[in-house]
């Protein structure tokens, strides 16, 4: 009897471990884990740059960053991630607030950085937008496709 108990432990021991590894691991699973877009300028607009996207240490979100240059010195940008493509536009990501606007400098370069409370999925495409002002985001300064690294 004492060695059937010993392998019953042994066997919950086991089952508790794989558990454990799997809900530590579940809430990475299809997403995406390091993107990049190089972003290019609309409309006749000079402005490049880059923008990178990876989940967060703890698995719960996602970890923006964006970079341009070639800019009008003095404007602030919205900027965000959506859904789709540069093509195909779609939603925002996370909601407008994880975003704070993008101030261009006196070189006409701005960076920014969000930390978007949601994954994006392996079964989605996503595109960053760099808006003209709070006032015309139907105005795109640049744009993006994220892609995998």
């Amino acid at each position: 009897m004492p060695a059937m108990r010993v392998l019953r432990s042994a066997t919950c021991l086991a089952a508790c471990t794989a558990v454990t590894v799997l809900l530590n691991t579940a809430a990475t699973w299809g997403a995406r884990a390091d993107l990049v877009a190089k972003l290019q300028g609309k409309d006749g607009r000079k402005v490049a740059g880059s923008a990178t996207a990876v989940t967060s240490a703890d698995g719960m979100a996602t970890l923006v960053t964006v970079s341009i240059e070639g800019d009008t010195p003095g404007a602030t940008r919205p900027w965000h991630v959506h859904t789709g493509s540069c093509a195909k536009s779609g939603g925002v990501v996370g909601g407008a607030r994880p975003y704070t606007p993008m101030v261009i400098d006196a070189q006409g370069r701005g960076s920014a950085k969000a930390t978007v409370p949601v994954l994006l999925a392996d079964t989605a495409t996503y595109y960053v937008n760099v808006h003209d002002a709070a006032a015309a985001m139907g105005v795109i300064v640049a744009c993006g496709d994220l892609q995998q690294r």
